[in-house]
């Protein structure tokens, strides 16, 4: 089992502690939105940790006494920018994210985008713009527009069958979304539900040609995406969602989420998922992860 590096969780405890001290002061506006998250998952016989870090700055200080404290940001949308640090088994290298999001005055529309890379021999990159609108004040309806692309090279296996060494791979994944998200109160009781759909399509190119390794399109994905939070005070909100992709892949997969408010501007979320795969080997058909993330909010 390996352990989360020591280095992160000294700022997630800082970034806690920090909003700790605002509290303190009582203000009732923030502007900048801190957290950290450590993740384990477990496979069979194999395990990994994870963890993220995230901070987000609001260009206009935002109001927390709307509703629940964790719908904040969405129920007083701003102009904000937002950077991350992120490692992950499947990206052993630590990949870092640059974002932000511009609200067109009226509050109605918003454009957004992101970059993201590793910084390593790979060259693994992605870029994203959304855009998106609110239908009314608890309503939002957002497109999204991704690009993933990531180099490698390696050593031809069989020399006969390749025109030169080493082979040279470039792969572009491309996905579309569409996510709507609808907040409603009815009496004492707010929630919100959430659906999505996306597709994903990939290319691979390889340099120089191979038999072993040709190029070509990838197979075309689509997925589609539930969920549902509630929240029985404006401190707590417990989150249900589901995801499944279309066509022949028998893959599930379920989250539950919690997220307490202990103080207004501190909170911690603990989360459950579980991907269920029909048609892998015996004992690797499930793959469960557990996490924790605290949240702390700054003012001015």
């Amino acid at each position: 089992m390996n352990s989360p590096s020591l280095s992160p969780i000294r700022l997630i405890a800082a970034a806690v502690a920090a909003a700790c001290a605002a509290f303190a002061a009582q203000a009732e506006e923030f502007s900048w939105q801190l957290s950290g998250a450590t993740r384990h998952a477990e496979n069979g016989n194999f395990d990994s940790d994870s963890w993220a870090l995230d901070a987000t700055y609001y260009m206009k200080p935002i109001a927390d006494g709307a509703g629940p404290f964790a719908l904040a940001s969405f129920l007083n949308p701003t102009t904000h920018v937002s950077a991350a640090a992120s490692r992950s088994p499947s990206a052993q290298p630590t990949a870092y994210t640059l974002g932000g999001a511009y609200v067109l005055p009226g509050e109605r529309w918003y454009v957004g985008g992101n970059c993201a890379s590793s910084l390593t021999r790979s060259d693994p990159k992605g870029y994203g713009v959304q855009a998106g609108r609110y239908l009314g004040a608890n309503t939002t309806l957002e497109l999204r527009l991704d690009r993933f692309e990531q180099k490698s090279s390696l050593a031809c296996p069989i020399q006969q069958l390749c025109v030169g060494a080493p082979i040279e791979i470039d792969a572009t994944t491309d996905s579309v979304g569409l996510e709507v998200l609808h907040v409603r109160r009815f009496r004492s009781l707010t929630y919100s539900l959430q659906g999505s759909v996306s597709e994903r399509d990939s290319d691979i190119e390889v340099r120089p040609p191979s038999l072993l390794f040709p190029s070509g399109d990838g197979q075309s994905t689509r997925q589609y995406s539930v969920a549902a939070e509630l929240f029985p005070t404006d401190r707590l909100g417990v989150r249900v969602g589901y995801t499944r992709p279309d066509g022949d892949f028998d893959v599930d997969s379920y989250d539950v989420a919690a997220t307490w408010f202990f103080k207004p501007r501190v909170a911690v979320q603990f989360g459950l998922s579980r991907t269920s795969i029909g048609d892998a080997p015996p004992g690797l058909g499930d793959y469960d992860s557990a996490g924790v993330r605290f949240i702390g909010r700054l003012g001015n």
